[in-house]
């Protein structure tokens, strides 16, 4: 089971539909509204949060991830067999589970070609894209990075086609179940 994560625009979703187009399983879970959500200072969660996204209501944190749902999916993989699950995507918690996986790959982009990418994403190219904007994603840039290296994350460059960043995680994560396996 490999996480694939990066900050927002680095192309996590897009590497989950590029490894499944290959015939790999990968699912992104910034795509799947019954593994993420955002939780409100109230307590209640969204998956979709521009249905309480209104002048009297409380703006929602950063998204998480529903820890049962994500060890339902790891184990329904498991028991169908599946030998490397990827599961691409960015949560507030995604450190806190990160023991569930066998690496962590993380996908690295500079703040250049995030900003460039953020811009260019239309609003309907996935209902958990609601926190990525430019401003939020600026802030929590280099703390996001920086806590996934002192985690020993295997940095990926993200800035490449996407055919060479599949290719470069196929062999990253190889590589880095190899070790652990040795």
């Amino acid at each position: 089971m490999l996480l694939v994560t990066g900050v927002p625009a680095a192309g996590k979703s897009t590497v989950a539909r590029k490894l499944s187009d290959w015939g790999h399983t990968s699912i992104s879970l910034d795509d799947d509204n019954s593994t993420c959500s955002w939780p409100y200072p109230d307590g209640l969660q969204d998956p979709q949060p521009d249905h309480r996204n209104n002048s009297s209501s409380p703006l929602p944190l950063q998204r998480t991830w529903n820890p049962d749902r994500l060890d339902e999916i790891i184990s329904t993989a498991r028991r169908g067999g599946v030998q490397t699950l990827w599961l691409c995507g960015q949560s507030a918690n995604a450190s806190e589970l990160r023991d569930r996986f066998d690496a962590c790959l993380l996908l690295e982009i500079d703040q250049t070609t995030m900003r460039r990418r953020l811009n260019d994403i239309e609003p309907s190219d996935g209902v958990c894209r609601a926190d990525a904007s430019l401003i939020s994603a600026i802030a929590s840039y280099q703390g996001f990075v920086a806590t996934w290296r002192r985690l020993g994350a295997v940095p990926v460059d993200g800035a490449q086609d996407p055919d060479q960043v599949c290719q470069d995680l196929l062999m990253t994560a190889a590589l880095a179940t190899l070790g652990r396996h040795r």
